[in-house]
Order: structure tokens, then sequence, then C-alpha cells
């Protein structure tokens, strides 16, 4: 199977898009930098240390696929870890926290924010991004994203420490709240200004598969609030992904303020645009696994529509992707079909319009896939 070549480059769709003007086809992103290595025969446990892998697999991704998004992200652990989190690195999967960073509330005391220049990962982040932004930044917008304030929280001390002392030691997970908060800002700050990135936001510990709406408005929301209002002031918006069941807490995620929403695949974006998006620009949501890895690329192409037909006439826009991160593993074959698919039924795309290559479906959709084989 061949890619479809597309007429703009990203960041000419992406810029012409959010102006109201139309694109040639829908914006694609995929979060893939920390588990596509392997696409390439790259280790992973060897692409989280060298800034020349990333390099690699960014470039190769971007002429591959097509994806609309470039850059490396911080994911969930990148931050934890310079905050003092021991990792284990695997060679053929994604790093996971080893040993958590704080043993005591006491170590919040007068502990220090990250440094972007020397803790952790961070700094051969900073030199893959400088590299990319060398070499892209006529043809890409590039950006990452990094675990959200509960998230840090959550990975500092460990899950079942941090839900039990949610309930018992009500003051001093308030204590760690306010120091993850205040690292969260602070990295994203000094990512935006040394490199003009901007900086989106996962909260998958917020999803209501693990704590109630009554907690997330509790301990996520205040300090979700006050991350996203720092950082739209210097970025202009910001957007969130969390996986999993998260209806019931929608009017919350709202109310902190992002600008856009990346929702898990089994919630209805359909939903969540008829009641929030004359608000938020919606993000989604292929199924990652049983789909985008495992399916056909019959299958990914009748989840594209689904997700068009529920979320592309968004009034503060979309963009498709899957629903979480992109699986190891996942076939080139079946990227390929994600974005043939989205060239075929979400071309000459306009915010809040349906595009015209959903008119396609009406003839029966089959003529212009034959394109792609």
């Amino acid at each position: 199977m061949k890619r479809i070549k597309t007429e703009m480059t990203s960041k000419e769709r992406l810029t012409a898009y959010q102006k109201g003007e139309e694109v040639d086809r829908i914006p694609v992103t995929l979060t893939a930098s920390e588990t596509g290595p392997l696409l390439y025969g790259i280790p992973i446990s060897r692409c989280y240390f060298s800034v020349d892998d990333m390099v690699e697999v960014e470039t190769r991704l971007a002429e591959d696929f097509g994806i609309d998004n470039m850059g490396m992200g911080l994911g969930l652990r990148t931050l934890p870890e310079a905050l003092g989190c021991k990792l284990k690195y695997s060679q053929n999967n994604v790093s996971y926290i080893e040993k958590p960073a704080i043993e005591s509330y006491g170590e919040l005391e007068g502990r220090a924010l990250p440094d972007i220049t020397k803790d952790g990962r961070l700094p051969i982040l900073v030199e893959a991004f400088e590299r990319l932004a060398d070499r892209f930044q006529e043809e890409k917008i590039i950006s990452t994203g990094m675990a959200g304030p509960f998230t840090t929280a959550v990975s500092l001390v460990g899950t079942e420490r941090f839900l039990r002392d949610s309930v018992r030691k009500k003051d001093e997970i308030r204590k760690l709240l306010r120091y993850s908060t205040d690292c969260v800002i602070s990295c994203a700050r000094d990512l935006h200004e040394r490199l003009g990135i901007s900086i989106s936001l996962s909260e998958p510990m917020a999803s209501g598969n693990i704590i109630s709406k009554k907690q997330f408005q509790d301990l996520v929301l205040p300090y979700l609030s006050e991350t996203v209002e720092a950082m739209n002031r210097f970025q202009g918006g910001t957007g969130i992904h969390i996986c999993g069941k998260t209806k019931d807490r929608w009017d919350a995620i709202v109310e902190s303020g992002i600008s856009s929403f990346s929702i898990d695949n089994c919630e209805n974006m359909e939903e969540l645009k008829d009641a929030y998006g004359t608000r938020i620009g919606i993000s989604g949501n292929v199924e990652p696994v049983d789909v985008l890895k495992n399916g056909t690329p019959e299958m990914i192409r009748q989840s594209v529509i689904r997700c068009l037909s529920q979320a592309v006439d968004n009034p503060k826009g979309f963009t498709l992707c899957p629903g979480c991160t992109t699986p190891v593993l996942t076939p080139k074959e079946n990227l390929i079909a994600l974005m043939n698919s989205a060239w075929i039924y979400g071309r000459h795309a306009r915010k809040g319009q349906m595009p015209e290559g959903m008119k396609i479906l009406e003839t029966g959709g089959r003529k212009a896939d034959e394109q792609s084989e």
C-alpha cells in the first residue's frame, strides 16, 4: 500500500485550518515518538538517550506517514524522572517507574523545581528539539506533551500510596499537588521559552476508571485549572488527553480552561461536540489496539468514517488521531491506511464543516480507495 501524497505541508495545513480556511485534508496526529522506534529497527531503550535516534524517528515518521505533529513527547515519566523517580528501560517497550521519588512528604520542603538544562533526560530532549527545529521549522509545527500535575503527583509517590493518602493524609497530598503543579508549570514555561514549542497535557490518572468525579473536583480541577491558566498565558491555548471514561467530568474538564480535548475511543465524540463543541476543539479517537494495531485497512477505514461522522464538523475544530498512544509494533501498512482514509474522507476540510471527502460515501466510497492500493 502506498501513501497518497498531500498538497500542503503540515505547517500550512494546521495554520490555515485554525484560521478557518479550507485545507487539503483534515489534520491528523499520532503519539508515536516513544513507541515508533521499533518500526525502524531502533531499540526503544536506546532511543530514550540518543539525540540522533530521536531525530531519525521523528524524521522518518514525518516522511513515511505525513502526520501533522512533530516532536518527542515528554510523556508521563520524563518529568517525574527529572524529579527523582527511578525508571526501568526495556529494549522493546516503553519505560516504567521502578521506584517513586518521594518516600516522606517532608522531602517536599524546599525541594527544587526541575532544571531543563541538567535534570534527567530533559537536556537530551532539548538538544533533539533544537535539531528538529533547524531542519523542519519551515514545514512543521513542533510541539510536545507531558503529564499534568495530578498524574505527576501520583508518579512521585506511587499510585497505591497516593490514593490511600488522599483519604488519610489530605494535607500532605495537597502539598504534593502544590509541588507537582509548580513543577509542571516551570518545566513547560522553560521549554517554551527555550524552544518556542507548545505543550499539551495528559492526565490518565484523572480518568473515571481510577477516581470519582468528586475526587476529580477536589484533587484535579484546582491544580489543572491553575496549570492551564499559566500555560495559556505563554502559549495561547493548552490541550489535554485523558484516558478511559471521562463523560461524567466533561463539564469540569472544560471548566479548567483547556482549548482542546483528546478523548479515548470508549467515549462518543458526537456527544462531546454537542455539549461543548462551541468552546473546545476535539481530537480522537480511532481505536488504538483493536483497530489501528490489530485491525485491517478496512476496519481502519470504517473507524475513520465513524470519527469524522461524529466530530469533524465541530465548531472549534477537529483533529483525527488514535484514542491513545500509538501501540508498539503497529504495522506501517495500518498507519498508511489511516493517513489514506483521512485524505479520502477528510478531503477539503474546513473548521466547523463536513469535508467534501465525506460526500464520497454517497457514491459507495470504494473507488477512491483504489488509488492507495
